[in-house]
Formats: structure tokens, C-alpha cells, sequence
């Protein structure tokens, strides 16, 4: 759960609202998000009540050769499901950039090239569709996950990372991100683990492009990227695959409505050089909503399938019974409601229908119906 509550933060920190104030001629921003969330399900433990509250801090001024250089910082504090206790104080977003007319660089945890120009259709739909997570909250069957669930690998995990995005010509963005190493990112921390079969890869390199445009009354973007990176983990020495994930998404809106497709695959990325049977993880998701003045109507649907490697299955600590090779595969449909109040409140209700298999007809799981509802405060 963590996982979705970073990744979620990470990329919402760059919508956040916020108020100017001035010292010494530079300017100074400060943002907040503050949310309640209740909820219920059948076939799951209850409902729960979820409550975060995220604050951002940036800065930025221009330097005497008419550079523009900034930083910013964002803190989550949340009472998380299972007992959890309080979240990790930790920034999910750090970071200082240097604007150019050339090329804008970033420097930290942010989001990293990927993040950044692939439409992220998995947070349509009031409620944040399935990338804010809160259906998770009270479900936590998910089978087919693979470090973040249904996204590219690393979604939104790039600490320490250098990040180049050029500025935007007819329409064409391009950016790349390096990371020095990936097994300490910003969902597991940046403690030295020993394990002989941690999956994290050492260090990686995202392409990314993105084109927008208009057609025929439609105003569209479309990106695609690829994430690669080599073997080996600082932490281990285990014969990892090396990182190879693609991925591409389009999102287009005409008049009140827009339309989203994401996908994604991980390739065997996540397995061993040495497996028998390879691992697999790949997924796609499917949203649409529409606008009426204050209210929103959203629906949307994800799949997200997994085949664990002959290795990773051997030391997995659920699911041992089923064989390496199952397709282990995650659903979940929902629609959404949301209602704007204005000053920055907002309040919305999400129903998500949600399906689960390991791929073994002889196992039962839990297909849980759950409904949240929330209230949030973004200034």
C-alpha cells in the first residue's frame, strides 16, 4: 500500500495548488493536501477510515545569466490500513531543478522521464481511479503486482535520480533519466538490505517522448517510453534479468469528454537469468469521464497479469502451492462521482468491483466489492 501512496504523491505534487509569498525578492510556494476518506467492502475486513495529509514546499529564482532555479519538497504523513501506524515522514518528493532555454534538469526524487510524459490514465475517474490506491485500503488481495501494480516498473521511483527534459516543439517532448541504482528508491526506502534474490536492478535509464496536439476538434497527447537498466543490485549477487520495460499510453478530450489507454510490459525483467519457466508482468488500463460544471462522472477498467520465474516462486512467501508458471491475474472496475465545491474542496464517492486469481482453478479468493467515499482540501 505504501507503494501506491508514494507513487500517487510523487506525481501529484506537481498539481498542487498554492499561494506566493515573498522574501528577498524570490518567490516561495507552499501547497498542502489534506484528505478523509471512509470506506467499506464485502469479503474484506470492514471498513476503515484513511487519513493523510501531504504539504509542498517549493522555490525558485533567476539567476543573473537568466536561468531559473528551484526545488521543491513534499511530506506525507498517513494513518495507513493493517495497523500500519503512522506512514514515514520521509519526503516523497525532493528535489532542485535548473530551468534553461535549452533543457530543464532535475535533480533527485521526483518523477522521472516516464512518469512525467505518459498520460496517467490510471488516475482518472473522482476518487483517483486505481493509481491513488484507496480501494487497496480495504482490499488487500491483489496477486499480480510486481513492486508497483498495474504500471511500469518503478513507476514514479527515481531517487537520486538526474532527470533532462527538453522544452516541447510542434508539440514533441522528450525527456531521459539515469539512476544510479534503483534498490534504493523512494517506495522501499534507502536502507541496505542483504538478500540473495532481492528483484530490484542496480542502475537505470528511461526514455520517454509525448506529442500533443489537436484533430478534428480534439485535443490528444500520446507517449511512450522505455525503462532499462542492467542486473545487478548493489544489495545482491543474484543473477537478476536485466531491466526491459515498455510502455505507452493516449489520452484525448473533446468538448466535456476524455477517453485514456495506458499499457505496459515488464517483459521477464523482474526474474531470473536462470529460470526454467520466466517471469512475466504486464497490464493495460481503460478510462473515460465527463465533465458537468461541478460534477464529474468517471468509469474505468484495469487487468494486470503475472507469471513469477522459477526462482521467485521458490522463495515466495504466499502463494508456495501454486506452480511458477500460473498466470497470476488482478482486475478491477470502478466508477466514480465526484463534486467540486470550490475553494479547492472536493468530494467524491468510488464503487470498484474487484477480481482476483493465482491461476490455480483449486484455490478460492476473495473477489471483494468495495465503496469509499472522501473529502479533500488541496491549497
Amino acid at each position: 500500500m505504501n507503494k501506491f501512496l508514494i507513487s500517487l504523491a510523487t506525481v501529484v505534487a506537481f498539481a498542487l495548488s498554492g499561494f506566493a509569498a515573498h522574501a528577498d525578492g524570490h518567490g516561495v510556494k507552499v501547497g498542502g493536501f489534506i484528505q478523509q476518506i471512509i470506506g467499506a467492502g464485502d469479503k474484506v475486513d470492514g471498513g476503515i477510515t484513511e487519513k493523510f495529509t501531504r504539504f509542498g514546499f517549493s522555490a525558485d529564482t533567476t539567476t543573473d545569466n537568466g536561468w531559473t532555479v528551484g526545488g521543491s519538497m513534499n511530506l506525507e504523513m498517513g494513518n495507513l490500513a493493517g495497523g500500519a501506524g503512522l506512514s514515514a515522514f520521509g519526503p516523497t518528493n525532493n528535489n532542485m531543478y535548473i530551468q534553461t532555454d535549452n533543457a530543464t534538469i532535475s535533480i533527485g526524487n521526483t518523477a522521472n522521464a516516464a512518469s512525467l510524459l505518459i498520460p496517467r490514465v490510471g488516475g482518472m475517474v473522482p476518487g483517483g481511479g486505481h493509481d491513488a490506491g484507496y480501494q487497496f485500503l480495504f482490499d488487500g488481495g491483489n496477486l499480480a503486482g510486481q513492486g508497483v501494480g498495474f504500471a511500469e516498473a518503478y513507476y514514479a521511483m527515481s531517487a537520486s535520480s538526474v532527470t533532462i527534459q527538453a522544452p516541447a516543439i510542434n508539440g514533441i517532448s522528450v525527456a531521459g533519466t539515469y539512476t544510479p541504482s534503483m534498490e534504493f528508491n523512494s517506495a522501499d526506502g534507502i536502507g541496505r538490505t542483504a538478500t540473495d534474490l532481492a528483484p530490484e536492478h542496480g542502475e537505470t535509464a528511461h526514455i520517454a517522448a509525448a506529442i500533443s496536439g489537436e484533430f478534428d476538434g480534439m485535443s490528444y497527447t500520446l507517449g511512450v517510453a522505455t525503462i532499462n537498466g542492467n542486473s545487478a543490485s548493489l544489495i545482491n549477487d543474484a543473477a537478476n534479468n536485466d531491466l526491459a520495460s515498455v510502455t505507452a499510453a493516449f489520452k484525448g478530450t473533446m468538448g466535456n469528454i476524455t477517453v485514456g489507454a495506458h499499457f505496459f510490459n515488464n517483459g521477464d525483467s523482474f526474474g531470473n537469468s536462470g529460470d526454467t519457466v520466466k517471469a512475466e508482468h504486464s497490464g493495460y488500463t481503460v478510462a473515460g469521464e465527463y465533465v458537468m460544471g461541478n460534477i464529474t462522472v468517471g468509469i474505468g477498467y484495469a487487468k494486470q497479469e503475472l507469471v513469477r520465474g522459477t526462482a521467485a516462486q521458490a522463495v515466495a512467501t504466499t502463494l508456495t502451492t501454486a506452480n511458477a508458471g500460473n498466470v497470476r491475474v488482478d482486475t478491477v472496475t470502478y466508477f466514480g462521482i465526484g463534486y467540486s465545491l470550490g475553494g479547492g474542496v472536493n468530494t467524491y464517492v468510488q464503487l470498484n468491483n474487484l477480481d482476483h486469481s493465482d491461476g490455480d482453478v483449486a484455490t478460492v479468493e476473495a473477489d471483494p466489492t468495495v465503496v469509499f467515499a472522501g473529502i479533500s482540501l488541496g491549497f
